[in-house]
């Protein structure tokens, strides 16, 4: 019975991803910037998370990897034969090129996978997620609105304000995450996981950010 209960949670994981898909396809076409788009699209994501939490048997693990595997394919399968007027493309994109599903977008699913294995209902695996989800995803647009104070590091250019918002994002996350499921914000932990997401976001190369900063997050959280 068990068994079962975590397949239709598995089915309801899949269908929260498609939700967001189909919401912010409508929402572009009257006229939401697909870079806004692509980042809703990207909080929304990292809410997966959460699903870990409701699996009740050793299968969940495997049950929750099924559905980021499957955007996988889609994400392939999408890039090479669909065109701009696709709803994933429209919605996911900055540009409407649907190669660029191969890029960062590609990199988040699989980001998951990984994560799962390696982090399953752990506070670094959590934390980790929340720092690309909530703390990667907001910078762009924070950055692009509102930042006025600018630096570079490792050629990359960033605003003060953006890497603020990744702060705050993933320290606010992690936090409310960790009480949420743990019982316990881990504040010191959120902090470093924050620390760690600003200084891997501000240098990571474009379009690889989606696994450099949760990977390394996990990585020094393991270790604490």
């Amino acid at each position: 019975m068990a068994l079962y209960l975590d397949v239709g949670i598995g089915v309801a994981e899949f269908i929260y991803t498609f939700t967001i898909v189909i919401l912010m396809n409508f929402a572009v076409d009257r006229g939401l910037p697909q870079d806004i788009s692509r980042k809703i699209v990207h909080m929304w994501a990292g809410g997966l998370v959460i699903f870990w939490f409701f699996y009740t048997t050793p299968w969940g693990k495997y049950i929750f990897m099924i559905t980021p595997a499957i955007w996988v394919l889609l994400l392939v399968f999408t890039a090479l034969t669909k065109d701009k007027n696709d709803p994933t493309v429209k919605s996911m994109t900055r540009t409407g090129n649907p190669k660029e599903l191969l890029l960062g977008v590609m990199f988040f699913p699989l980001m998951l996978i990984i994560l799962t294995f390696l982090g399953y209902r752990s506070f670094a695996g959590v934390a980790a997620i929340a720092s690309v989800g909530f703390g990667d995803g907001i910078a762009p647009v924070v950055g692009k609105y509102y930042g006025k104070h600018h630096y570079q590091l490792l050629g990359r250019e960033k605003s003060l304000e953006g890497s603020t918002g990744v702060f705050l994002a993933t320290l606010v996350a992690s936090a409310l995450l960790g009480l949420a499921f743990f019982g316990n914000p881990y504040i010191f932990k959120s902090c470093i996981a924050a620390t760690v997401a600003v200084i891997l976001e501000a240098i990571s190369p474009k379009d690889v950010d989606n696994f450099i900063v949760p990977i390394g997050v996990w990585a020094l959280l393991y270790f604490l």
